[in-house]
């Protein structure tokens, strides 16, 4: 997963190919790579419009990324997906992260096995997630949202991970939460001149990234401010 706010437009290629590892890079050989059963990038141009770009798992074949790679973005959201064995018959595109509903994007790292908690419902994981999450977040303030991942995590115990990566508006939210390989289901982040960049595994080379602790939230915003937040 890859996830970048930045004050002034960037092209998605600067993240997605250019950058190394990238979000290239870390599917191709990043820690348990491959990862080509989706690939997936939404983002926010300078007009303020939202535009979402999703892959099957032909999309790697050619060792690069496909869609308008020149485009200029403020925030992006971006993941390659490796699916785990119990959702492995979602296949294509429309199984691709990230997911949206009612104004939120969603990429999911991570397999829960006990989602029924969340209610019935049909697809993966990662959907389900998004659909719970998005309908209990109101107001879409970073308080409202700790709170209801603190819920979340009362309802669903049996998981691997919850790596999420969300965005709303203008704003981008990582959640690094984790029961088993650690050194796996890792979020980092840093800090750059005028922007801020989270992602499972160091993005690039440029600068120091830091490690998101197990049940920590962390809030981008374009203005390059962050907030780090624990989610009992």
């Amino acid at each position: 997963m890859l996830g970048v706010v930045s004050s002034t437009p960037f092209p998605l290629r600067r993240w997605l190919v250019d950058a190394s590892p990238g979000l290239l890079g870390l599917s191709l050989f990043g820690k348990n790579a491959p990862h080509r059963d989706g690939l997936g990038y939404a983002f926010l141009d300078p007009l303020g419009r939202w535009k979402i770009f999703r892959f099957g798992p032909k999309a790697l074949a050619q060792g690069t990324i496909p869609g308008p790679l020149d485009a200029p973005a403020l925030v992006l959201l971006a993941h390659a997906r490796k699916s785990s064995p119990e959702y492995r018959r979602f296949c294509g595109g429309v199984h691709a992260h990230p997911f949206f509903y009612d104004g939120v994007f969603l990429c999911h790292n991570g397999t829960v096995r006990d989602i029924d908690h969340l209610g019935v419902g049909l697809g993966t994981d990662t959907r389900r997630i998004l659909l719970w999450l998005a309908r209990r977040w109101r107001p879409r303030t970073p308080e409202r949202l700790r709170e209801c991942l603190a819920e979340l995590f009362r309802l669903i115990q049996d998981y691997t991970a919850l790596n999420l990566l969300i965005a709303e508006g203008e704003n981008l939210y990582a959640l690094c939460a984790y029961n088993q390989n650690p050194d796996y289901f890792t979020l980092w982040f840093r800090l750059g001149e005028g922007y801020l960049a989270v992602a499972s595994e160091p993005a690039d080379m440029e600068g120091i990234w830091v490690p998101l602790e197990n049940r920590e939230v962390l809030v981008l915003t374009m203005s390059g401010t962050f907030e780090r937040l624990k989610v009992s």
